[in-house]
């Protein structure tokens, strides 16, 4: 595919069976499945130009130091070569924006705060520094592996507990505050009577690792600047590379009409990106540059390690008094990045007058982390949803028992009421679902044969999020529409959902639309991240929709032989491909004839849509869900495997439940990777990752994963968007990894608080 047009990257319509209007949760097949399938879906790598050259990374070996020398003469000399950067000869680029401040999901944020090859600094192992561009990718790989590099070692920081003594209390993550305190919690914890747990959970780092590999292809048109990238924010990638190259943002166009994964690692922008633009430039022709799976670990962030510390007390009763979750983590030496455990969890998960949400960061000389499915909320959930199942042994009491009698009917933490709340209808599905009633209190006491069965529960939550977003329709003489807006599909379903959406408003069977993403040119969207795109654009295309029935209307009323004639747009509806008497659909005019009596081409409206007004700001607005699963575990070989499992989740409306149950069960997957197997490891001399590939990053397999039953409650959340939409991507993950660990403890009477949950930790 060429990346100056995109004449072949919209979405097919729908294949198969007539859907007529009213496709708004009905479980529609993929509109763009057909191209996945059959290979013809172009990603970011696909995108060719002629004379392409390709661009090859060197990575620093040490954590820390300076660059004392680097010698690329063979590297020049060898067949192929283009050009090599590094920082002796790097073009220089302006700062985009970057730090806690940034806002990736409008203005797009860079990953780390330092510009690629911009000193002789090494802050990590697996750094840029240097970059081969050559004729072919064999060739490039070649010469970088010629460059010698000499460095001027430091001894560097790795470890958490060598930088306690530099730890300190950022203020905000994504503009929220980190640090919350009400009541008196020290005093509730040594009130005299309560039943009190305090223990630690750690987690440790993950690495987003999504099939697609992070890929981009630049090429410069003069001073325009063409860019097909693997990224789940076209929007903020152009607006960084605007700034970096000094050039006005209609100067830069992103492609992405596909992406093949992202999980958090394609939200924030990245070095290879900035360098492949200016190895385009500096070359004069189209430079291509792929991430290799080991520097994925390296070069596009991961979850960092966590350790929380949580404080619970409570009456007999099991009424909590006291919640106090402390977070410990580190960050880069190049960023500020936080996973704000306690932010949306025990915050506001309990009712609770007494709590304390401390963060803590440390910097080590690792790579940068960036946000993974459900940031905070996923690994705070681990903790505090094992501390709850604790408190709940401590008590004496089931363990959802103890969830219901703390049920929060608000947001303690913002004394805000919830826009929607349907948790203890997830809780009695769910329970009903999975036998719950069945389960004996005792751990160990339940088996299969010689086998251990173990049942967990946690509780699921993720914030509600909208973004501004436009979108844009247009309405063809044949009587189908085109509908764009620039945001992306992550593999989640966006594609489908929006053509849904768009059907309905616009009164047509979901064949007749065309929806296109994944092109900065169209109208703006925001980043596909914090499960904010379906609540987002869904609201631009419903505006859209509803200001191209004005400009139908204004068409209809004016001509005076048309039925329409004289009447107001209030009076008309979309139906059925036409625009008709609302009192009386069969009058009307069909949207081919509307434009054929105008003589127009084509009708065209765009909408853009802000989130926030009186009303939204007035309310708490979050997602939840409950989780609930069996384990089995040989006592010989303890090596857990989950059986049996149950999601009843709350999102309000769901678009399509064949596209959200899918979101689901990928939450459960990457959920029990988290739980049992995930884990990068670093060489403790080095810094750089030990475990870079499938063969030593173990993730879930087909035979790791039971069936995943998932229940929605469906209910309209009234004050986040029109449609009482939120978004399905992350609440999937959270609570998962407590609720196979307290099943564990159900089946063995171990405790494991530190993950994953490893053979090691049970013998």
């Amino acid at each position: 595919m060429s990346l100056n047009t995109v004449d072949e990257i919209s979405s097919s319509a729908a294949t198969g069976s007539t859907v007529r209007t009213g496709s708004v949760g009905k479980p529609i097949e993929r509109v763009d499945g057909r191209r996945k399938i059959t290979g013809t879906a172009t990603y970011a790598a696909e995108f060719r130009q002629d004379r392409l050259a390709h661009a090859f990374l060197v990575q620093s070996t040490i954590a820390k130091g300076r660059i004392a020398a680097i010698d690329t003469a063979a590297a020049r000399r060898a067949p192929g070569v283009i050009a090599v950067l590094s920082h002796l000869n790097m073009p220089q680029l302006k700062k985009p924006p970057g730090g806690p401040k940034a806002n990736p999901l409008q203005s797009g944020k860079t990953g780390e705060d330092r510009l690629p090859f911009s000193d002789d600094v090494i802050h990590y192992a697996g750094q840029h520094v240097a970059l081969v561009v050559a004729d072919t990718l064999e060739h490039a790989r070649h010469a970088a592996s010629l460059i010698k590099v000499r460095y001027q070692e430091e001894q560097p920081v790795l470890d958490v507990a060598e930088a306690l003594s530099t730890a300190y209390s950022p203020k905000a993550s994504f503009g929220r505050p980190l640090q919350h305190t009400r009541g008196n919690v020290e005093a509730a914890l040594a009130a005299p009577g309560v039943v009190k747990i305090e223990q630690t959970y750690t987690t440790p780092v993950l690495t987003n690792n999504p099939m697609e590999p992070s890929a981009t292809v630049a090429h410069w048109n003069g001073d325009r600047l063409i860019v097909a990238d693997a990224t789940q924010a076209v929007i903020g990638t152009r607006a960084v590379l605007a700034t970096a190259f000094g050039i006005p943002k209609e100067n830069v166009r992103v492609l992405c009409p596909y992406t093949g994964g992202g999980f958090g690692c394609k939200g924030f922008q990245w070095p290879h990106t900035l360098l492949a633009a200016m190895a385009a430039k500096v070359t004069r022709r189209p430079v291509q540059l792929n991430l290799t799976r080991q520097q994925m670990f390296t070069s596009v962030g991961h979850r960092p390690p966590t350790i929380q510390t949580i404080a619970l007390a409570a009456e007999k009763n099991g009424k909590l008094t006291a919640i106090r979750h402390h977070t410990l983590q580190p960050t880069s030496p190049t960023t500020e990045f936080i996973e704000p455990c306690g932010l949306t969890t025990s915050k506001l998960l309990y009712a609770c007058d007494n709590v304390t949400i401390p963060h803590e960061l440390v910097r080590v000389n690792i790579a940068p982390p960036t946000p993974m499915r459900a940031p905070g909320d996923c690994p705070g959930t681990f903790a505090i949803e094992s501390a709850m199942d604790e408190l709940a042994y401590a008590l004496g009491m089931d363990p959802l028992e103890l969830r219901l009698r703390n049920h929060a009917d608000q947001d303690g933490g913002e004394n805000k009421p919830w826009s929607s709340k349907h948790l203890k209808e997830c809780y009695q599905r769910g329970a009903d679902k999975f036998g719950w009633s069945k389960r004996h209190p005792k751990p160990g006491a339940t088996k299969d044969g010689d086998l251990l069965v173990g049942w967990g529960m946690a509780t699921a939550i993720y914030p509600g999020n909208r973004r501004p977003a436009s979108a844009r329709i247009r309405i063809s003489p044949d009587g189908r529409a085109l509908v764009q807006a620039a945001t992306q599909d992550l593999g989640t379903g966006s594609y489908t959902i929006f053509t849904q959406v768009a059907a309905d408003a616009l009164g047509l069977p979901v064949e007749r639309v065309t929806f296109e993403l994944g092109d900065s040119d169209f109208p703006e969207a925001p980043t596909s991240g914090g499960s904010n795109s379906a609540a987002s654009v869904s609201e631009a295309i419903l505006q859209a929709a509803a200001a191209l029935k004005s400009k139908l209307a204004d068409v209809a009323a004016s001509d005076p032989e048309s039925p329409l004639a004289g009447l107001r747009p209030e009076q008309m509806t979309m139906t059925d491909g036409r625009l008709a008497v609302a009192s009386n659909p069969s009058r009307g005019l069909t949207y081919s004839e509307l434009l054929s009596r105008s003589r127009r081409p084509a009708i065209e409206a765009e909408a853009q849509v802000k989130p926030e007004d009186e009303k939204t700001k007035k309310y708490s607005i979050h997602s939840f869900g409950a989780q609930f699963c069996e384990v089995k575990i040989d006592p010989l070989l303890p090596r857990v495997q989950v059986t049996r499992w149950v999601s009843a989740i709350d999102v309000g409306r769901v678009l399509n439940p064949r596209l959200s149950r899918s979101q689901v069960m990928g939450g459960v997957t990457m959920g029990i990777g988290m739980a049992l197997m995930e884990h990068t490891v670093y060489d403790p001399r080095t810094g750089r990752p030990v475990t870079d590939n499938f063969a030593d990053y173990a993730i879930p397999v087909n035979a790791d994963v039971p069936v995943v039953e998932v229940e929605f409650t469906d209910h309209p959340d009234p004050v986040i968007n029109t449609l009482g939409c939120r978004g399905v991507g992350e609440i999937g993950i959270t609570g998962v990894a407590a609720a196979i660990a307290n099943a564990v403890y159900h089946a063995t009477g171990k405790r494991v608080r530190e993950l994953p949950i490893t053979l090691d930790k049970l013998l």
